[in-house]
């Protein structure tokens, strides 16, 4: 298999094109008042061969990914039927596996330099599909939650690995063509994964959901196979184990916090939760900046566009992942339809993101990101008014609004990636990522908390806000108005996302 960098073996030998590599990427315990050292001129990317079979295969494991959650959005509003619980708890299906989707996503960024990208991306397939196969016999609601949270963390090295994949294997000019393609793969998963859950839970309930699945356990080893073995080249020595600690703390507390909203109100508890996170994240930015090799570079938090993709990220994350919770469970509760009619509601937006993602990426790589990423929230924007406006009515109508949301999404989702991929250095790739990542995926995880804390504090006979006649979908619809804020502000926020050939962040010396 050819390989596209220096091809590690114990004992590591160094040679000057590969110390020159190992120095680009991670300098290691270089002292804070150093000069640092400049990344080479980038010339360890791979052959046309090699990049084709790792975008292949990074393809067909997130289709796997994304299929899984797009099956149990539809299987969801069983879950709750099939223990007895109400959306507030069956929610935390969802919301834990985003919570610890998101923490890890940081967490896998640092760990692949010290263990190997191959190694840990393989890790995450197997955990992917041993939870899978485990949630299938879940006795109970708490069980289920539970690997829930153990299966976010280890599948989050799929998609946040993948990213740094591919940002060493394929030149900056080719990254955005390469994600759009990976995420036209997703677009294609989510286009088809409605269906298939539909069909899962018709013929066997929503068990069959999960043991479906975990067949993606089958592609570990041929992950291991097809990928360059140079992708296991370490850097660094050291995990900071209390940073990382420090920082998933910090980020559950403000969570959390979001979550008992409608048990607990906005009292001292909920306050409580919001100031031990802030303390937690305080203590965490102080840590970052004494120790050799923390777990984040604090240099990717000064730089202005990298603080700008994260915002806007997240709360866009947010709204999509609060929307794509809510409609499945209005269709099934409120219009009662089957779930086989979910995923076709929802099938004209999941299509538009798999047809449009591959030319999202190369008109990016062509324009800059800003243009299609304003042009994207817009359509989002839209989408959700126009699904909050049918909400409980109308499917063909909430299916219009979700195709909108499908070709926003399109058009923001590779362009936001592939510019903070482009902003990073070559030594702050990995954890710079995974960070990115992991807000990414929190705002998800938010999001989902948001939507049902929104639908719950409403009492019942809610009228909707739009002074429609919307019945009992009228709740619905003003959770969508709820999210739809958070794209409003992301749109705001786009005016500092990096425009055309961003220039990498400068290291601080």
């Amino acid at each position: 298999m050819a390989s596209y960098g220096p091809r590690p073996a114990p004992p590591l030998r160094v040679t000057p094109s590969s110390e020159r590599l190992i120095m680009a990427h991670h300098p290691p315990h270089a002292p804070r008042d150093a000069e640092p050292t400049p990344p080479s001129t980038p010339n360890h990317y791979a052959d046309a061969r090699t990049a084709s079979v790792v975008l292949a295969l990074l393809s067909s494991v997130v289709f796997f990914a994304v299929v899984n959650g797009n099956m149990v959005n539809v299987a969801l509003p069983f879950i709750g039927r099939d223990f007895g619980v109400s959306e507030g708890v069956y929610g935390w299906v969802v919301t834990g596996f985003s919570l610890t989707f998101g923490i890890f996503s940081a967490i896998h960024g640092r760990l692949a330099d010290l263990v190997g990208l191959r190694r840990l991306y393989c890790a995450g397939i197997l955990a992917l599909g041993a939870t899978s196969l485990m949630l299938a016999a879940s006795p109970s609601i708490e069980v289920m939650i539970v690997l829930r949270f153990l299966q976010g963390a280890g599948s989050a090295a799929l998609p946040a690995l993948g990213t740094m994949i591919i940002a060493r294997v394929f030149a900056p000019h080719r990254r955005g063509a390469a994600m759009g393609l990976v995420l036209g793969a997703v677009g294609l998963a989510a286009s088809v994964g409605p269906f298939l859950g539909g069909i899962l839970v018709e013929l066997g309930g929503w068990r069959l959901v999960y043991g479906a699945t975990g067949l993606v356990t089958l592609a570990a080893p041929v992950a291991f196979r097809l990928l360059p073995e140079s992708l296991d080249a370490r850097f660094g020595d050291t995990f900071d184990t209390l940073g990382a600690l420090l920082l998933g703390l910090g980020v559950s507390a403000w969570l959390y916090a979001f979550t008992i909203i409608e048990q607990r109100g906005f009292g001292p508890f909920f306050f409580g939760l919001l100031g031990l996170g802030l303390v937690l994240l305080l203590v965490f930015w102080r840590r970052i900046h004494r120790v050799d090799e923390p777990f984040a570079q604090p240099e990717v938090f000064r730089d202005r566009r990298y603080l700008t993709n994260s915002a806007v990220a997240f709360l866009t994350n947010a709204s999509r992942f609060g929307t794509i919770v809510l409609v499945p469970i209005f269709l099934i509760e409120v219009n009662q339809v089957a779930p086989l009619v979910v995923g076709l509601v929802l099938l004209p937006g999941a299509l538009l993101i798999a047809v449009i993602s591959p030319w999202t990426g190369r008109y990016a790589d062509r324009v800059g990101a800003r243009q299609p990423i304003v042009i994207g929230m817009v359509l989002i924007i839209a989408g959700n008014l126009i699904t909050a406006y049918y909400a409980g009515g109308s499917e063909v109508g909430v299916g219009l609004g979700m195709g909108l949301y499908g070709l926003g999404f399109a058009l923001f989702q590779s362009p936001v990636v592939s510019a903070t991929s482009q902003i990073l250095p070559p030594s702050l790739t990995g954890s710079g990522m995974g960070i990115f990542m992991m807000i990414f995926f929190l705002g998800g995880a938010f999001g989902v908390a948001l939507s049902v804390t929104a639908v719950e504090l409403q009492a019942e006979g809610a009228t909707s806000w739009l002074g429609l006649d919307l019945g009992a979908g009228a709740t619905y619809s003003n959770a969508i108005l709820t999210l739809t804020v958070l794209s409003v502000l992301a749109l705001i926020l786009t005016r500092g996302v990096p425009g055309l050939h961003p220039k990498p962040m400068e290291l601080t010396p």
